[in-house]
């Protein structure tokens, strides 16, 4: 443990990046609710094939030191609910595979099992040339529905390795396709039966015309 004193304003910035596993995200105040991130349209100028997401895209090689006794804390009383956190999650789970099951051609849904303790809802698009990423995401997003980007291939899709982007270059296709076309929502044990309800009518309403 330390601790770093410095009145650069670029050196405080990049030691927060730097604990923070790099992220490229490194606003004080998040400013992507009110349409206003100041990284997006940089992404979207000099990757315009890709749907990137600041929040969850690296530029340099950072570290995870955040952990702190009150968040052990918090963690250990959690310990209490696991077995409820997991099974709502599971029962959301299934939930949503049986309502989302009417696009399985389109969408790639997660395996439904009793084995699994779910982060999120995976959902990985079959046929991005009728419906890419960004729009689907987009779509939702309109519709109060979060989504998620799935974290990009590292060695081709991370800026933070890029050095080892023309080695890897085609070596991977299945992450590389992930990366690109996968995303996350919400399945957490706080969504109710309306949520999941409308969730599954958002996705109709915005699917309903692709084929």
């Amino acid at each position: 443990m330390g601790v770093v004193n410095t009145s650069d304003s670029e050196i405080y910035r990049l030691i927060k990046k730097l604990k923070a596993n790099g992220r490229m995200c490194d606003c004080k105040v998040c400013l992507r609710s009110k349409g206003k991130c100041p990284k997006l349209p940089i992404l979207r100028r000099d990757y315009p094939e890709k749907d990137y997401d600041p929040r969850f895209l690296h530029d340099i090689v950072g570290y995870n030191y955040k952990t702190m006794d009150i968040q052990a804390a918090l963690a250990l009383e959690q310990l209490n609910k696991i077995d409820w956190i997991i099974k709502k999650r599971q029962e959301n789970v299934k939930i949503l595979n049986e309502g989302l099951e009417r696009f399985s051609d389109i969408l790639q849904l997660p395996v439904y099992s009793k084995d699994i303790s779910y982060l999120a809802y995976p959902i990985i698009i079959k046929k991005p040339n009728n419906i890419s990423r960004r729009e689907l995401r987009e779509k939702l997003e309109k519709k109060g529905i979060e989504t998620r980007p799935l974290f990009g291939c590292i060695p081709t899709q991370q800026p933070a390795y890029k050095f080892l982007a023309e080695e890897y270059a085609k070596e991977l296709p299945n992450a590389d396709y992930i990366g690109e076309n996968g995303f996350y929502i919400g399945c957490h044990q706080y969504l109710k039966e309306k949520d999941l309800e409308y969730i599954i009518e958002s996705f109709k309403n915005i699917l309903s015309n692709v084929k």
